[in-house]
C-alpha cells in the first residue's frame, strides 16, 4: 500500500471513530481487569482501505493497566471473547485509584483517513498503513490460526483525546485522557480470518 502512512484526522462526517461511548449492543469481554476494558472507538469497514477486516472493528483495551498482548476473538463482533490473558486479576497498575468498579470514557472525534509522508507524534491522534517509530516490534501470530496478523492502526498518546466522564476521583492528568503507558503508542492488530485482534501498547 505504499511507503507513507494514512493519518487519522478529525473531520465531522469521518467514517472511522476514536473515543465516543460504548454502543449498547457490544458487550466488553468477561474479565478481572482493575478498571475493565476502554471502548476507544472504531474502525469501518466501509473504507476501501480497511475492506480486508471482516466487519467493523470496535477497539476496546485496559489502556491503563501494565498489560502485555491482548488477544480477543471477534467471531461474534458486538461479543468479544478474550483469549488471554487468563490472570486478569492479577495485572497491576500504576494508578492505584482504579478498582475493578472504575469506568471512564472518552470524548468522541470522527476521523478520516488522509495519506501523509511525515508524522508529528507530539500531535497525532493514530495512523495506519504503517507503523511508526517502532523498537523491536514482533508482529503478533494468531493464537488460534497461527498466521501472523495484519497491521490495523497505532493510536497515540499525544492526540489527547480527553476524557467525557468517569466514577472515580484523581489528580493524575495522565487519566484525564486516553494514554498509553504516559508516551506511547496502542497497537492494534488482526487475523480476519480467525476474526482474531491483538492489542498492545509500546513506549516509543
Amino acid at each position: 500500500m505504499g511507503n507513507y502512512f494514512y493519518e487519522f484526522v478529525e473531520e465531522e462526517n469521518g467514517q472511522h471513530q476514536i473515543g465516543g461511548k460504548q454502543p449498547i449492543e457490544f458487550k466488553f469481554p468477561g474479565n478481572n481487569f482493575i478498571s475493565n476494558f476502554q471502548y476507544l472507538g472504531f474502525i469501518n469497514n466501509n473504507d476501501k482501505l480497511f475492506n480486508w477486516l471482516p466487519f467493523k472493528l470496535h477497539l476496546i483495551c485496559p489502556i491503563y493497566l501494565n498489560i502485555d498482548k491482548i488477544y480477543l476473538d471477534y467471531s461474534s463482533q458486538n461479543q468479544p471473547k478474550l483469549i488471554s490473558p487468563k490472570n486478569t486479576a492479577e495485572i497491576d497498575s500504576e494508578y492505584l485509584e482504579l478498582t475493578t468498579e472504575s469506568y471512564l470514557d472518552f470524548e468522541e472525534r470522527k476521523v478520516t483517513l488522509v495519506k501523509s509522508t511525515e508524522i508529528d507524534d507530539m500531535e497525532c491522534i493514530g495512523i495506519s498503513n504503517k507503523l511508526f517509530k517502532v523498537q523491536n516490534l514482533n508482529i503478533p501470530r494468531c493464537p488460534k490460526s497461527g498466521n501472523k496478523m495484519k497491521f490495523v492502526c497505532q493510536l497515540m498518546t499525544f492526540g489527547e483525546i480527553p476524557v467525557n466522564k468517569r466514577n472515580f476521583e484523581s489528580e493524575d492528568e495522565n487519566l484525564d485522557y486516553m494514554n498509553f503507558w504516559c508516551d506511547g503508542s496502542l497497537f492494534v492488530f488482526c487475523e480476519p480470518i480467525s476474526k482474531t485482534v491483538c492489542y498492545f501498547i509500546q513506549s516509543t
